[in-house]
């Protein structure tokens, strides 16, 4: 099983920190937490010990020592993997530094392993060739158009020879026929330098869910495009 390399913005720094967590869960119900970090980073961290009550998007609080900040979960552990009970958070305040005592090596940029086990997906990806327009809700908001590779009711790979960065929010439309095109919101979750990136679509409607199944299962026919190996 192959392990996939990439490149993070900004180097982690792997420490056990006690914190303290609150916000609103999945339900709509207000929560405290106490967790303990995994590695920490200028732009975010990951926390182990959380119950699954939070979801992806979910906006919460940060406390560690007398610091608090303000983090978005970008994604949740799959359960039954060694990720289970993970999380990884995104900084709303990205000028701040709330991690006492650490500091960072001037070399900022990591390479990194991703483990097998967080490639996993909960539905398969089929193969596909869908024209799309990906817009980044971040910085300057660059128009790109590329072509869908493998698709799911969950994400897509995007093709392209300079891929937006890991962790970036984005806007994907999809021209699933000639008459259906559909917009979805998403972040990217890998990013291979002159080959591609993969997107995980999010808070996506029931017509674009529609639209995506409907298509799913005509690229599932016997005579449409196999699934991916």
């Amino acid at each position: 099983m192959s392990i996939d390399i990439g490149k993070r913005r900004y180097k982690r720094i792997r420490t056990t920190l006690p914190v303290r967590l609150w916000g609103m869960d999945a339900n709509g119900r207000p929560f405290i937490e106490v967790s303990t970090t995994v590695n920490v980073s200028r732009t975010g961290t990951q926390l182990s010990r959380i119950p699954p009550k939070l979801s992806e998007g979910d906006i919460i609080g940060v406390r560690c020592g007398e610091r608090k900040h303000n983090f978005r979960v970008i994604w949740t552990g799959k359960k039954g993997t060694p990720a289970e009970g993970h999380v990884g958070l995104q900084s709303l305040e990205p000028g701040k530094w709330i991690w006492d005592g650490l500091r960072l090596p001037a070399d900022d940029t990591d390479i990194y392993a991703r483990p097998p086990y967080l490639e996993q997906r909960l539905v398969k990806r089929l193969q596909s060739l869908v024209s799309a327009e990906i817009v980044s809700d971040e910085g300057t908001k660059q128009r790109i158009l590329a072509f869908v590779t493998n698709i799911s009711s969950g994400g897509c790979y995007v093709r392209m020879h300079y891929p937006l960065a890991v962790e970036t929010r984005v806007s994907i439309a999809l021209w699933l026929d000639e008459q259906h095109k559909v917009w979805i919101d998403g972040i990217v979750v890998s990013s291979h330098s002159q080959v591609g990136a993969g997107i995980k679509f999010l808070n996506v409607t029931r017509r674009a869910t529609e639209a995506i199944e409907q298509y799913i299962e005509l690229i599932s026919e016997p005579d449409a495009a196999g699934a991916e190996p």
